[in-house]
């Protein structure tokens, strides 16, 4: 998968991918950021993140809050992008991820690590190995692909739902 093919394929193709993103962002305990999700939505677009999500510049908070804000709001795209891709390929097109797949997405992650949180590509690095391993066990689980299949089914019958509406269907497919 080099940087073109992470365009999706088909609607299939981009319902694992939100499937991922949205499963990724309850692993991590992220899900207070998101408002919904819209299979409609053009690429980019289809995770309606929180008015919060990505909000600094608070002149009341102390640098140190706003920094660790920053980190882990790019842990969180990051761990999500990785999601995207890990459901699409392991989980919907069968196939390991290569590390070609990821590529792109470790530039753009040393690119952002070092525009906004002042992390050299050592600390780039890191943080985005942190963020593929810990995505790679979750999208190796044996009890996930049908968790997956039952979402991205059920997203094609809504088109949309709500954050709230996603954790509901998410806990009744198993996943807790």
């Amino acid at each position: 998968m080099d940087e073109s093919s992470l365009r999706y394929s088909d609607e299939r193709d981009k319902s694992y991918g939100i499937a991922g993103m949205a499963i990724t962002l309850v692993a991590l305990d992220g899900l207070d950021y998101l408002e919904a999700v819209d299979l409609d939505a053009e690429p980019g677009h289809t995770m309606v993140m929180a008015h919060s999500f990505g909000l600094q510049g608070n002149p009341r908070m102390s640098a140190k809050i706003v920094w660790e804000q920053t980190v882990r709001e790019l842990r969180l795209t990051t761990s999500m992008v990785l999601g995207n891709i890990a459901c699409r390929r392991r989980i919907g097109a069968g196939v390991p991820v290569k590390p070609a797949d990821t590529t792109s997405v470790r530039e753009a992650v040393r690119a952002e690590a070092s525009g906004h949180c002042g992390l050299d590509d050592d600390e780039a690095d890191a943080l985005f190995r942190n963020c593929y391993d810990y995505v790679d066990r979750i999208f190796r689980h044996s009890a996930l692909p049908p968790v997956v299949h039952g979402f991205v089914d059920k997203l094609a019958e809504q088109r949309s739902m709500s954050a709230a509406e996603l954790s509901e269907i998410l806990a009744q497919l198993g996943l807790r």
